[in-house]
């Protein structure tokens, strides 16, 4: 038995080299380019890449208006991303085995799973569904509490916002209030919902947050903002008005903190790379563990020094890469304004600001209100 285990042992360590350097993802297609390079990529690159490429599909097709694809593509993120990141013991071992593999299959960072329930909330919201819209955006926010594991910490006010708007729309006073008050310790400026509002607004404006690879070798990330963005601000035009929206979120400060916190990105690299080491190594310890149990202390302890020896030259010749992978569409910040309107809205423009100072063309506003007293309304600037 003793021998069986550590030949066992030594097999895993020639079957284990040090892993080959993943090729660098494709650069993404234009910014507003539709969902099909994605869903031509989803079948090409398989499970490594389906959260990506669903992420990637979902968005895009979220913004052309398609809404079957755009629902489809999320749900099925939304499906993957649980398996890992629920709120359940099962999910939490599975966390634990995922962070060391973390580099082979993609489930996003935080703040990208945290987008995911965004945008199926808000196509909960645009097709009057605000119980499951409100469960979407909380879901969100729970993602945004597992950056630091302690699954009690959330800053994503642009989540708490919507979860408020859900539940004022669906008529729950009591849950807009709590979120609300939430939502004041994170934006204590924000103006709040009026009583009568029954019309949101909501703006996106530059690029996604970028992720490169730093240091020797790479062996870690750091996040830059979208390159040549024009615009940080927003306004909406309606019966000839101009009404500055208000910025509830920039996704950028959420990509590169955690808590809160900067990420210290070169020390989180080399805790997880050691980490991910040592949970195959306490694995093995484990079943030597059970069979010392069996066959006598001084053998299972022979056996454990084989398989530490081992286990330190598999970790002495693998190097760690950093995976770069993110999601291209999100934007760089997103704003939102709320009014009270009888029937139908007026027709709306978005005016995108610069330093306070209008830029470029104004871009029409698109509303859905699926009851005629409900409205949810969109624009991007690119």
């Amino acid at each position: 038995m003793r021998a069986l285990l550590l030949a066992a042992a030594c097999g895993m360590a020639a079957a284990a080299p040090a892993p080959a350097l993943a090729a660098p993802p494709p650069p993404p297609p234009a910014y507003d380019a539709g969902p099909e390079p994605f869903q031509e990529r989803l079948t090409a690159e398989g499970e490594r890449n389906r959260v990506l490429n669903q992420m990637e599909i979902g968005a895009r097709a979220f913004w052309r208006d398609d809404r079957a694809t755009s629902n489809a593509a999320l749900d099925d993120a939304i499906g993957q991303i649980g398996a890992v990141f629920a709120n359940d013991p099962n999910a939490a071992k599975a966390r634990q085995l995922w962070y060391d593999e973390g580099s082979k299959t993609f489930k996003g960072e935080p703040y990208e799973r945290a987008m995911v329930f965004l945008y199926r909330g808000l196509g909960y919201l645009r097709d009057g569904d605000f119980e499951n819209a409100r469960a979407a955006f909380r879901q969100g926010q729970m993602q945004d509490a597992f950056a630091e594991e302690s699954q009690n910490r959330t800053d994503f006010a642009l989540l708490v916002f919507l979860e408020a708007w859900a539940s004022h729309q669906n008529g729950d006073e009591d849950l807009r209030d709590q979120a609300l008050e939430q939502l004041k310790a994170l934006r204590p400026d924000f103006p709040g919902i009026g009583k009568d509002d029954n019309v949101l607004v909501l703006a996106e404006t530059g690029y996604s947050p970028r992720k490169l690879g730093d240091g020797l070798d790479h062996s870690f990330f750091v996040y830059r903002r979208g390159k040549n963005i024009a615009e940080d601000g927003a306004e909406i035009v309606r019966g000839g008005e101009a009404v500055r929206a208000y910025r509830m979120e920039d996704i950028y400060w959420q990509a590169s903190t955690r808590g809160g916190r900067e990420i210290d990105r070169i020390l989180q690299g080399k805790a997880q790379f050691k980490a991910g080491t040592g949970t195959v190594g306490s694995a093995l310890a484990d079943g030597v563990n059970a069979y010392t149990d069996v066959a006598g202390t001084s053998t299972g302890a022979a056996a454990v020094g084989a398989v530490a020896g081992v286990f330190l030259i598999v970790s002495s010749n693998t190097k760690p890469k950093a995976d770069v992978r993110y999601w291209s569409s999100l934007p760089d910040a997103v704003h939102v304004l709320t009014f009270p309107a009888k029937g139908a809205p007026p027709e709306m423009t978005a005016r995108f600001l610069k330093d306070g100072q209008p830029i470029g063309l104004e871009k029409s506003v698109r509303c859905d209100s699926p009851d005629g007293r409900h409205t949810l309304c969109l624009v991007r600037a690119r």
